[in-house]
């Protein structure tokens, strides 16, 4: 029951990065207002100034967690962007909020991929992909709770306070995971000739490293897959609140609750399904691993587009949602495969290349890029020009849909190299 525990404790944790990140996507209108920003500058706060670091540093960090205490590690990255998140809220200008923005990001890029490395520790090949599905959930719930507390605490006592709200309880939380959780045998439940092939990458430079993951066809595939999939994703998830904003006639808290629970309520159920059909069907044949996110990211599109343009809240909600259960099915199937396919000590710089590549192109200039759009499209389109500009990045999922096809090809060259 313990490891349960341990990726019970590590999907909280994710929650708490998505939470601080989230909140910021429900204060855009009231960092416009109050600094005079343009949709561009909020697309760099929400984007770039995230990325940029989070997905530079979470290499070094990646390596030095393949090779020590991969908890001690995330416990004292989930104090950095606490900390950093609470300073947010004494920013005074736009130049601050950006430096406290990269802070945040400089403290994120240490937990994911040795949560990633830890839970291939914990959970046999045939179990990963649901228990990867589970440390994404975190996504789900910190959606929630960034949008929700963001909204209520700032329509009550100012953005300022919202910045410190979510910031302050993650100290707490970095002293339960230094306290509680245990370093787990490195490739202890990995097959001996996977983990006969541990030392080499060890002692590999960096530049070795990347080389030799890159050769590796289904992580290669699977990386390409998620660059359009995140691109068109973390924008969807920067903006949405503020679509609503200006589109629907509510309020901050209303938006806060509604967008909180559509990602909620449409996540988690996708990401169990995502999980538990990979594991079903990736049993029988790999491949399910890569052809069920090209499944869904396929389908999900066109119930984002038709979504972004609904007239009302509540249709918009029900076509949104839709394609975010579909979207979030693919996380846990393919994050699985391209575990399986490394060796244990390569595994948390796998997971690292990976979100840099995806980060500094989706999270980085995603939000970016709709921000810039928007405001080209503004003269035109009015309230509608982030629509219009959402559904320019949503056809980048076509995309995602022939990487994760051509990552099918790789598994099956894998499969049969790998018999006698």
């Amino acid at each position: 029951m313990y490891r349960y525990y341990v990726l019970g404790t590590l999907a909280l944790t994710y929650a708490f990065s998505v939470m601080d990140r989230q909140v910021m996507s429900i204060l855009l209108e009231d960092l416009r207002a109050e600094f005079l920003l343009d949709d561009t500058q909020l697309g760099l706060l929400s984007g770039l100034a995230f990325a940029l670091f989070y997905s530079v540093l979470g290499i070094p960090l990646a390596r030095l967690a393949d090779r020590s205490s991969r908890i001690n590690i995330i416990a004292v990255c989930v104090a950095i962007w606490s900390v950093m998140t609470a300073l947010c809220g004494a920013a005074q200008n736009f130049v601050q909020l950006f430096i406290g923005r990269v802070g945040v990001g400089v403290g994120e890029a240490g937990s994911s991929p040795p949560s990633h490395s830890m839970i291939a520790d914990y959970f046999a090949p045939n179990e990963r992909s649901l228990a990867l599905a589970v440390l994404m959930m975190g996504a789900s719930f910190g959606s929630l709770f960034g949008l929700v507390l963001g909204g209520f605490v700032a329509e009550s006592y100012g953005w300022r306070m919202a910045f410190v709200a979510a910031g302050v309880p993650g100290l707490l939380l970095a002293a339960v995971l230094k306290i509680s959780i245990r370093e787990p045998v490195r490739g202890g439940l990995d097959a001996p000739a996977t983990t006969a092939s541990v030392a080499r990458p060890q002692q590999m430079s960096f530049r070795d490293t990347l080389v030799a993951l890159w050769r590796v066809r289904i992580y290669r595939w699977v990386t390409i897959a998620h660059i359009p999939a995140t691109f068109a994703g973390y924008a969807i998830f920067a903006w949405l609140p503020t679509l609503y904003l200006r589109r629907f006639d509510m309020t901050q808290s209303e938006v806060g609750v509604l967008t909180g629970l559509l990602f909620l309520v449409a996540g988690i159920p996708g990401y169990l399904l995502g999980g538990f059909l990979g594991d079903r069907l990736g049993n029988r044949d790999p491949r399910w691993r890569v052809w069920l996110p090209a499944i869904a990211m396929g389908l999900a599109m066109p119930a984002y587009v038709c979504g972004l343009w609904a007239p009302t809240a509540t249709i918009a909600t029900v076509l949104i949602g839709i394609g975010h259960f579909l979207y979030q099915t693919s996380h846990g199937p393919s994050l699985a495969a391209i575990q399986n396919a490394l060796a244990p000590q390569m595994r948390a710089q796998a997971v690292a290349f990976l979100f840099f590549f995806v980060n500094m192109i989706g999270l980085g200039l995603g939000p970016v890029l709709v921000g810039y759009v928007s405001d080209l499209a503004a003269p035109q389109f009015g309230d509608r020009s982030l629509s219009v500009a959402a559904v320019s990045v949503i056809k980048k999922l076509l995309g995602a849909v022939l990487g994760y096809l051509i990552a099918t090809r790789a598994i099956h060259a894998a499969a049969h190299a790998a018999k006698p």
